[in-house]
């Protein structure tokens, strides 16, 4: 069966100055490794290029994984763990534009990997921003059939570069919309990434599921139940049961009914929007292999004067108006601020050595 690790496919950039620091300084406990961020970044670079990656593929991928790994998120470099997953499907291509005005275009992933397909659409959304006087531009990109791993990355990614940025993905089905229903939704997260003038962009991203796809495998692998209220059974109730939750069940949205329409408008701007496999017209999602994304870029001083110090003003607000009162991101944000200060990014030593072993011998023969 699967790892765990590898199922994780399912669901900042580094610093310039890391990639130019001393030798790694290599900390091992029993269960995990610390190196530096700069060489966990040119190590998987180096692991993607020898499994078939060009050098520009392989350096973007790697930048992914590792900012995702540099906050703590759970789609970092655990995709490596099982490097056969993440060589270039059998006939895919360099992704391609379509459908291209000055404000909008729309990629054909040719069976790349999310990742690419995501980085891709919003780099392109930024740069029709960029390159017109309106205030918005709009990039979607389909298929491709793996997952873009943490969604905020690439909000942030535009937000740095003073941009509003908003994405949005679909994926294949594994979400029923209410009790009894079949799975007919991805977990289908959205994510923001809001400038501001005084630190890292503000970013918010959620999965429409109660619960990950990750979690109900981790649940599983585990052998521990589900938090309850977040999956269903064969019958159509809830379960704490992870593996009939995944054979037979499905997962639940969050907040019922409004998770479920908010889950529903992702799967039409991400899902049908992008031009990738339209649920009720293809026999899964899964088969088709064509997710889609949405990635939409806004310059905010075209429609307001001072946006960044009004936002400053509302987030300071909220976060006078109660006790222990958190922001979006806000975790995420110390964790990679402390890494990247430390220079130390603690990794799970069985990921490592496979990022190692892939980088100095390719994958193993069949």
């Amino acid at each position: 069966k699967m790892s765990i690790a590898a199922r994780a496919l399912f669901r900042s950039p580094v610093p310039v100055a890391a990639l130019f620091r001393s030798p790694a300084r290599r900390v091992s406990t029993a269960d995990t490794v610390t190196v530096t961020v700069a060489e966990a970044q040119s190590k998987t670079a180096a692991a993607m290029r020898k499994i078939g990656w060009d050098a520009e593929d392989a350096a973007l991928q790697a930048e992914i994984m590792t900012a995702a790994e540099l906050c703590g998120n759970n789609q970092g470099l655990v995709k490596m763990y099982n490097p056969s997953l993440m060589a270039p499907s059998p006939g895919a291509a360099k992704p391609t534009i379509e459908r291209e005005t000055p404000t909008s275009a729309v990629v054909n992933a040719n069976q790349s990997p999310g990742m690419l397909a995501a980085v891709n659409a919003a780099d392109l959304a930024l740069q029709k921003l960029r390159s017109q006087d309106g205030p918005i531009a709009i990039v979607t990109a389909y298929n491709t059939s793996t997952s873009s791993g943490q969604l905020a990355f690439y909000c942030e990614r535009m937000a740095r570069q003073g941009a509003i940025g908003i994405a949005l993905a679909n994926s294949p089905e594994f979400v029923a919309a209410a009790p009894g229903g079949k799975p007919i939704f991805g977990t289908n997260p959205v994510a923001f990434g809001i400038p501001q003038a005084a630190g890292p962009p503000l970013t918010f991203d959620m999965a429409t599921s109660a619960i990950a796809l990750f979690g109900v495998l981790t649940s599983k692998a585990k052998g521990e139940p589900l938090p309850e209220g977040v999956a269903y059974g064969r019958d159509g109730g809830f379960t704490t049961d992870a593996s009939e939750a995944l054979e037979g069940g499905a997962i639940a949205t969050f907040g019922g009914h409004k998770g479920a329409g908010l889950s529903l408008c992702v799967e039409l701007l991400a899902g049908v929007l992008s031009g990738g496999a339209v649920v009720g017209q293809c026999e899964s999602k899964k088969l088709a292999k064509s997710w889609g994304h949405t990635m939409i870029a806004i310059q905010p001083d075209l429609l307001v004067d001072g946006f960044e110090a009004k936002a400053a003003a509302v987030l300071a607000a909220t976060k006078a108006s109660g006790p222990s009162i958190r922001l979006p991101g806000e975790s995420s944000a110390r964790t990679a601020a402390e890494r990247t200060a430390a220079d130390a990014l603690p990794i799970p030593k069985q990921i490592w050595e496979s990022i190692c072993r892939t980088a100095e011998h390719g994958l193993p023969e069949q």
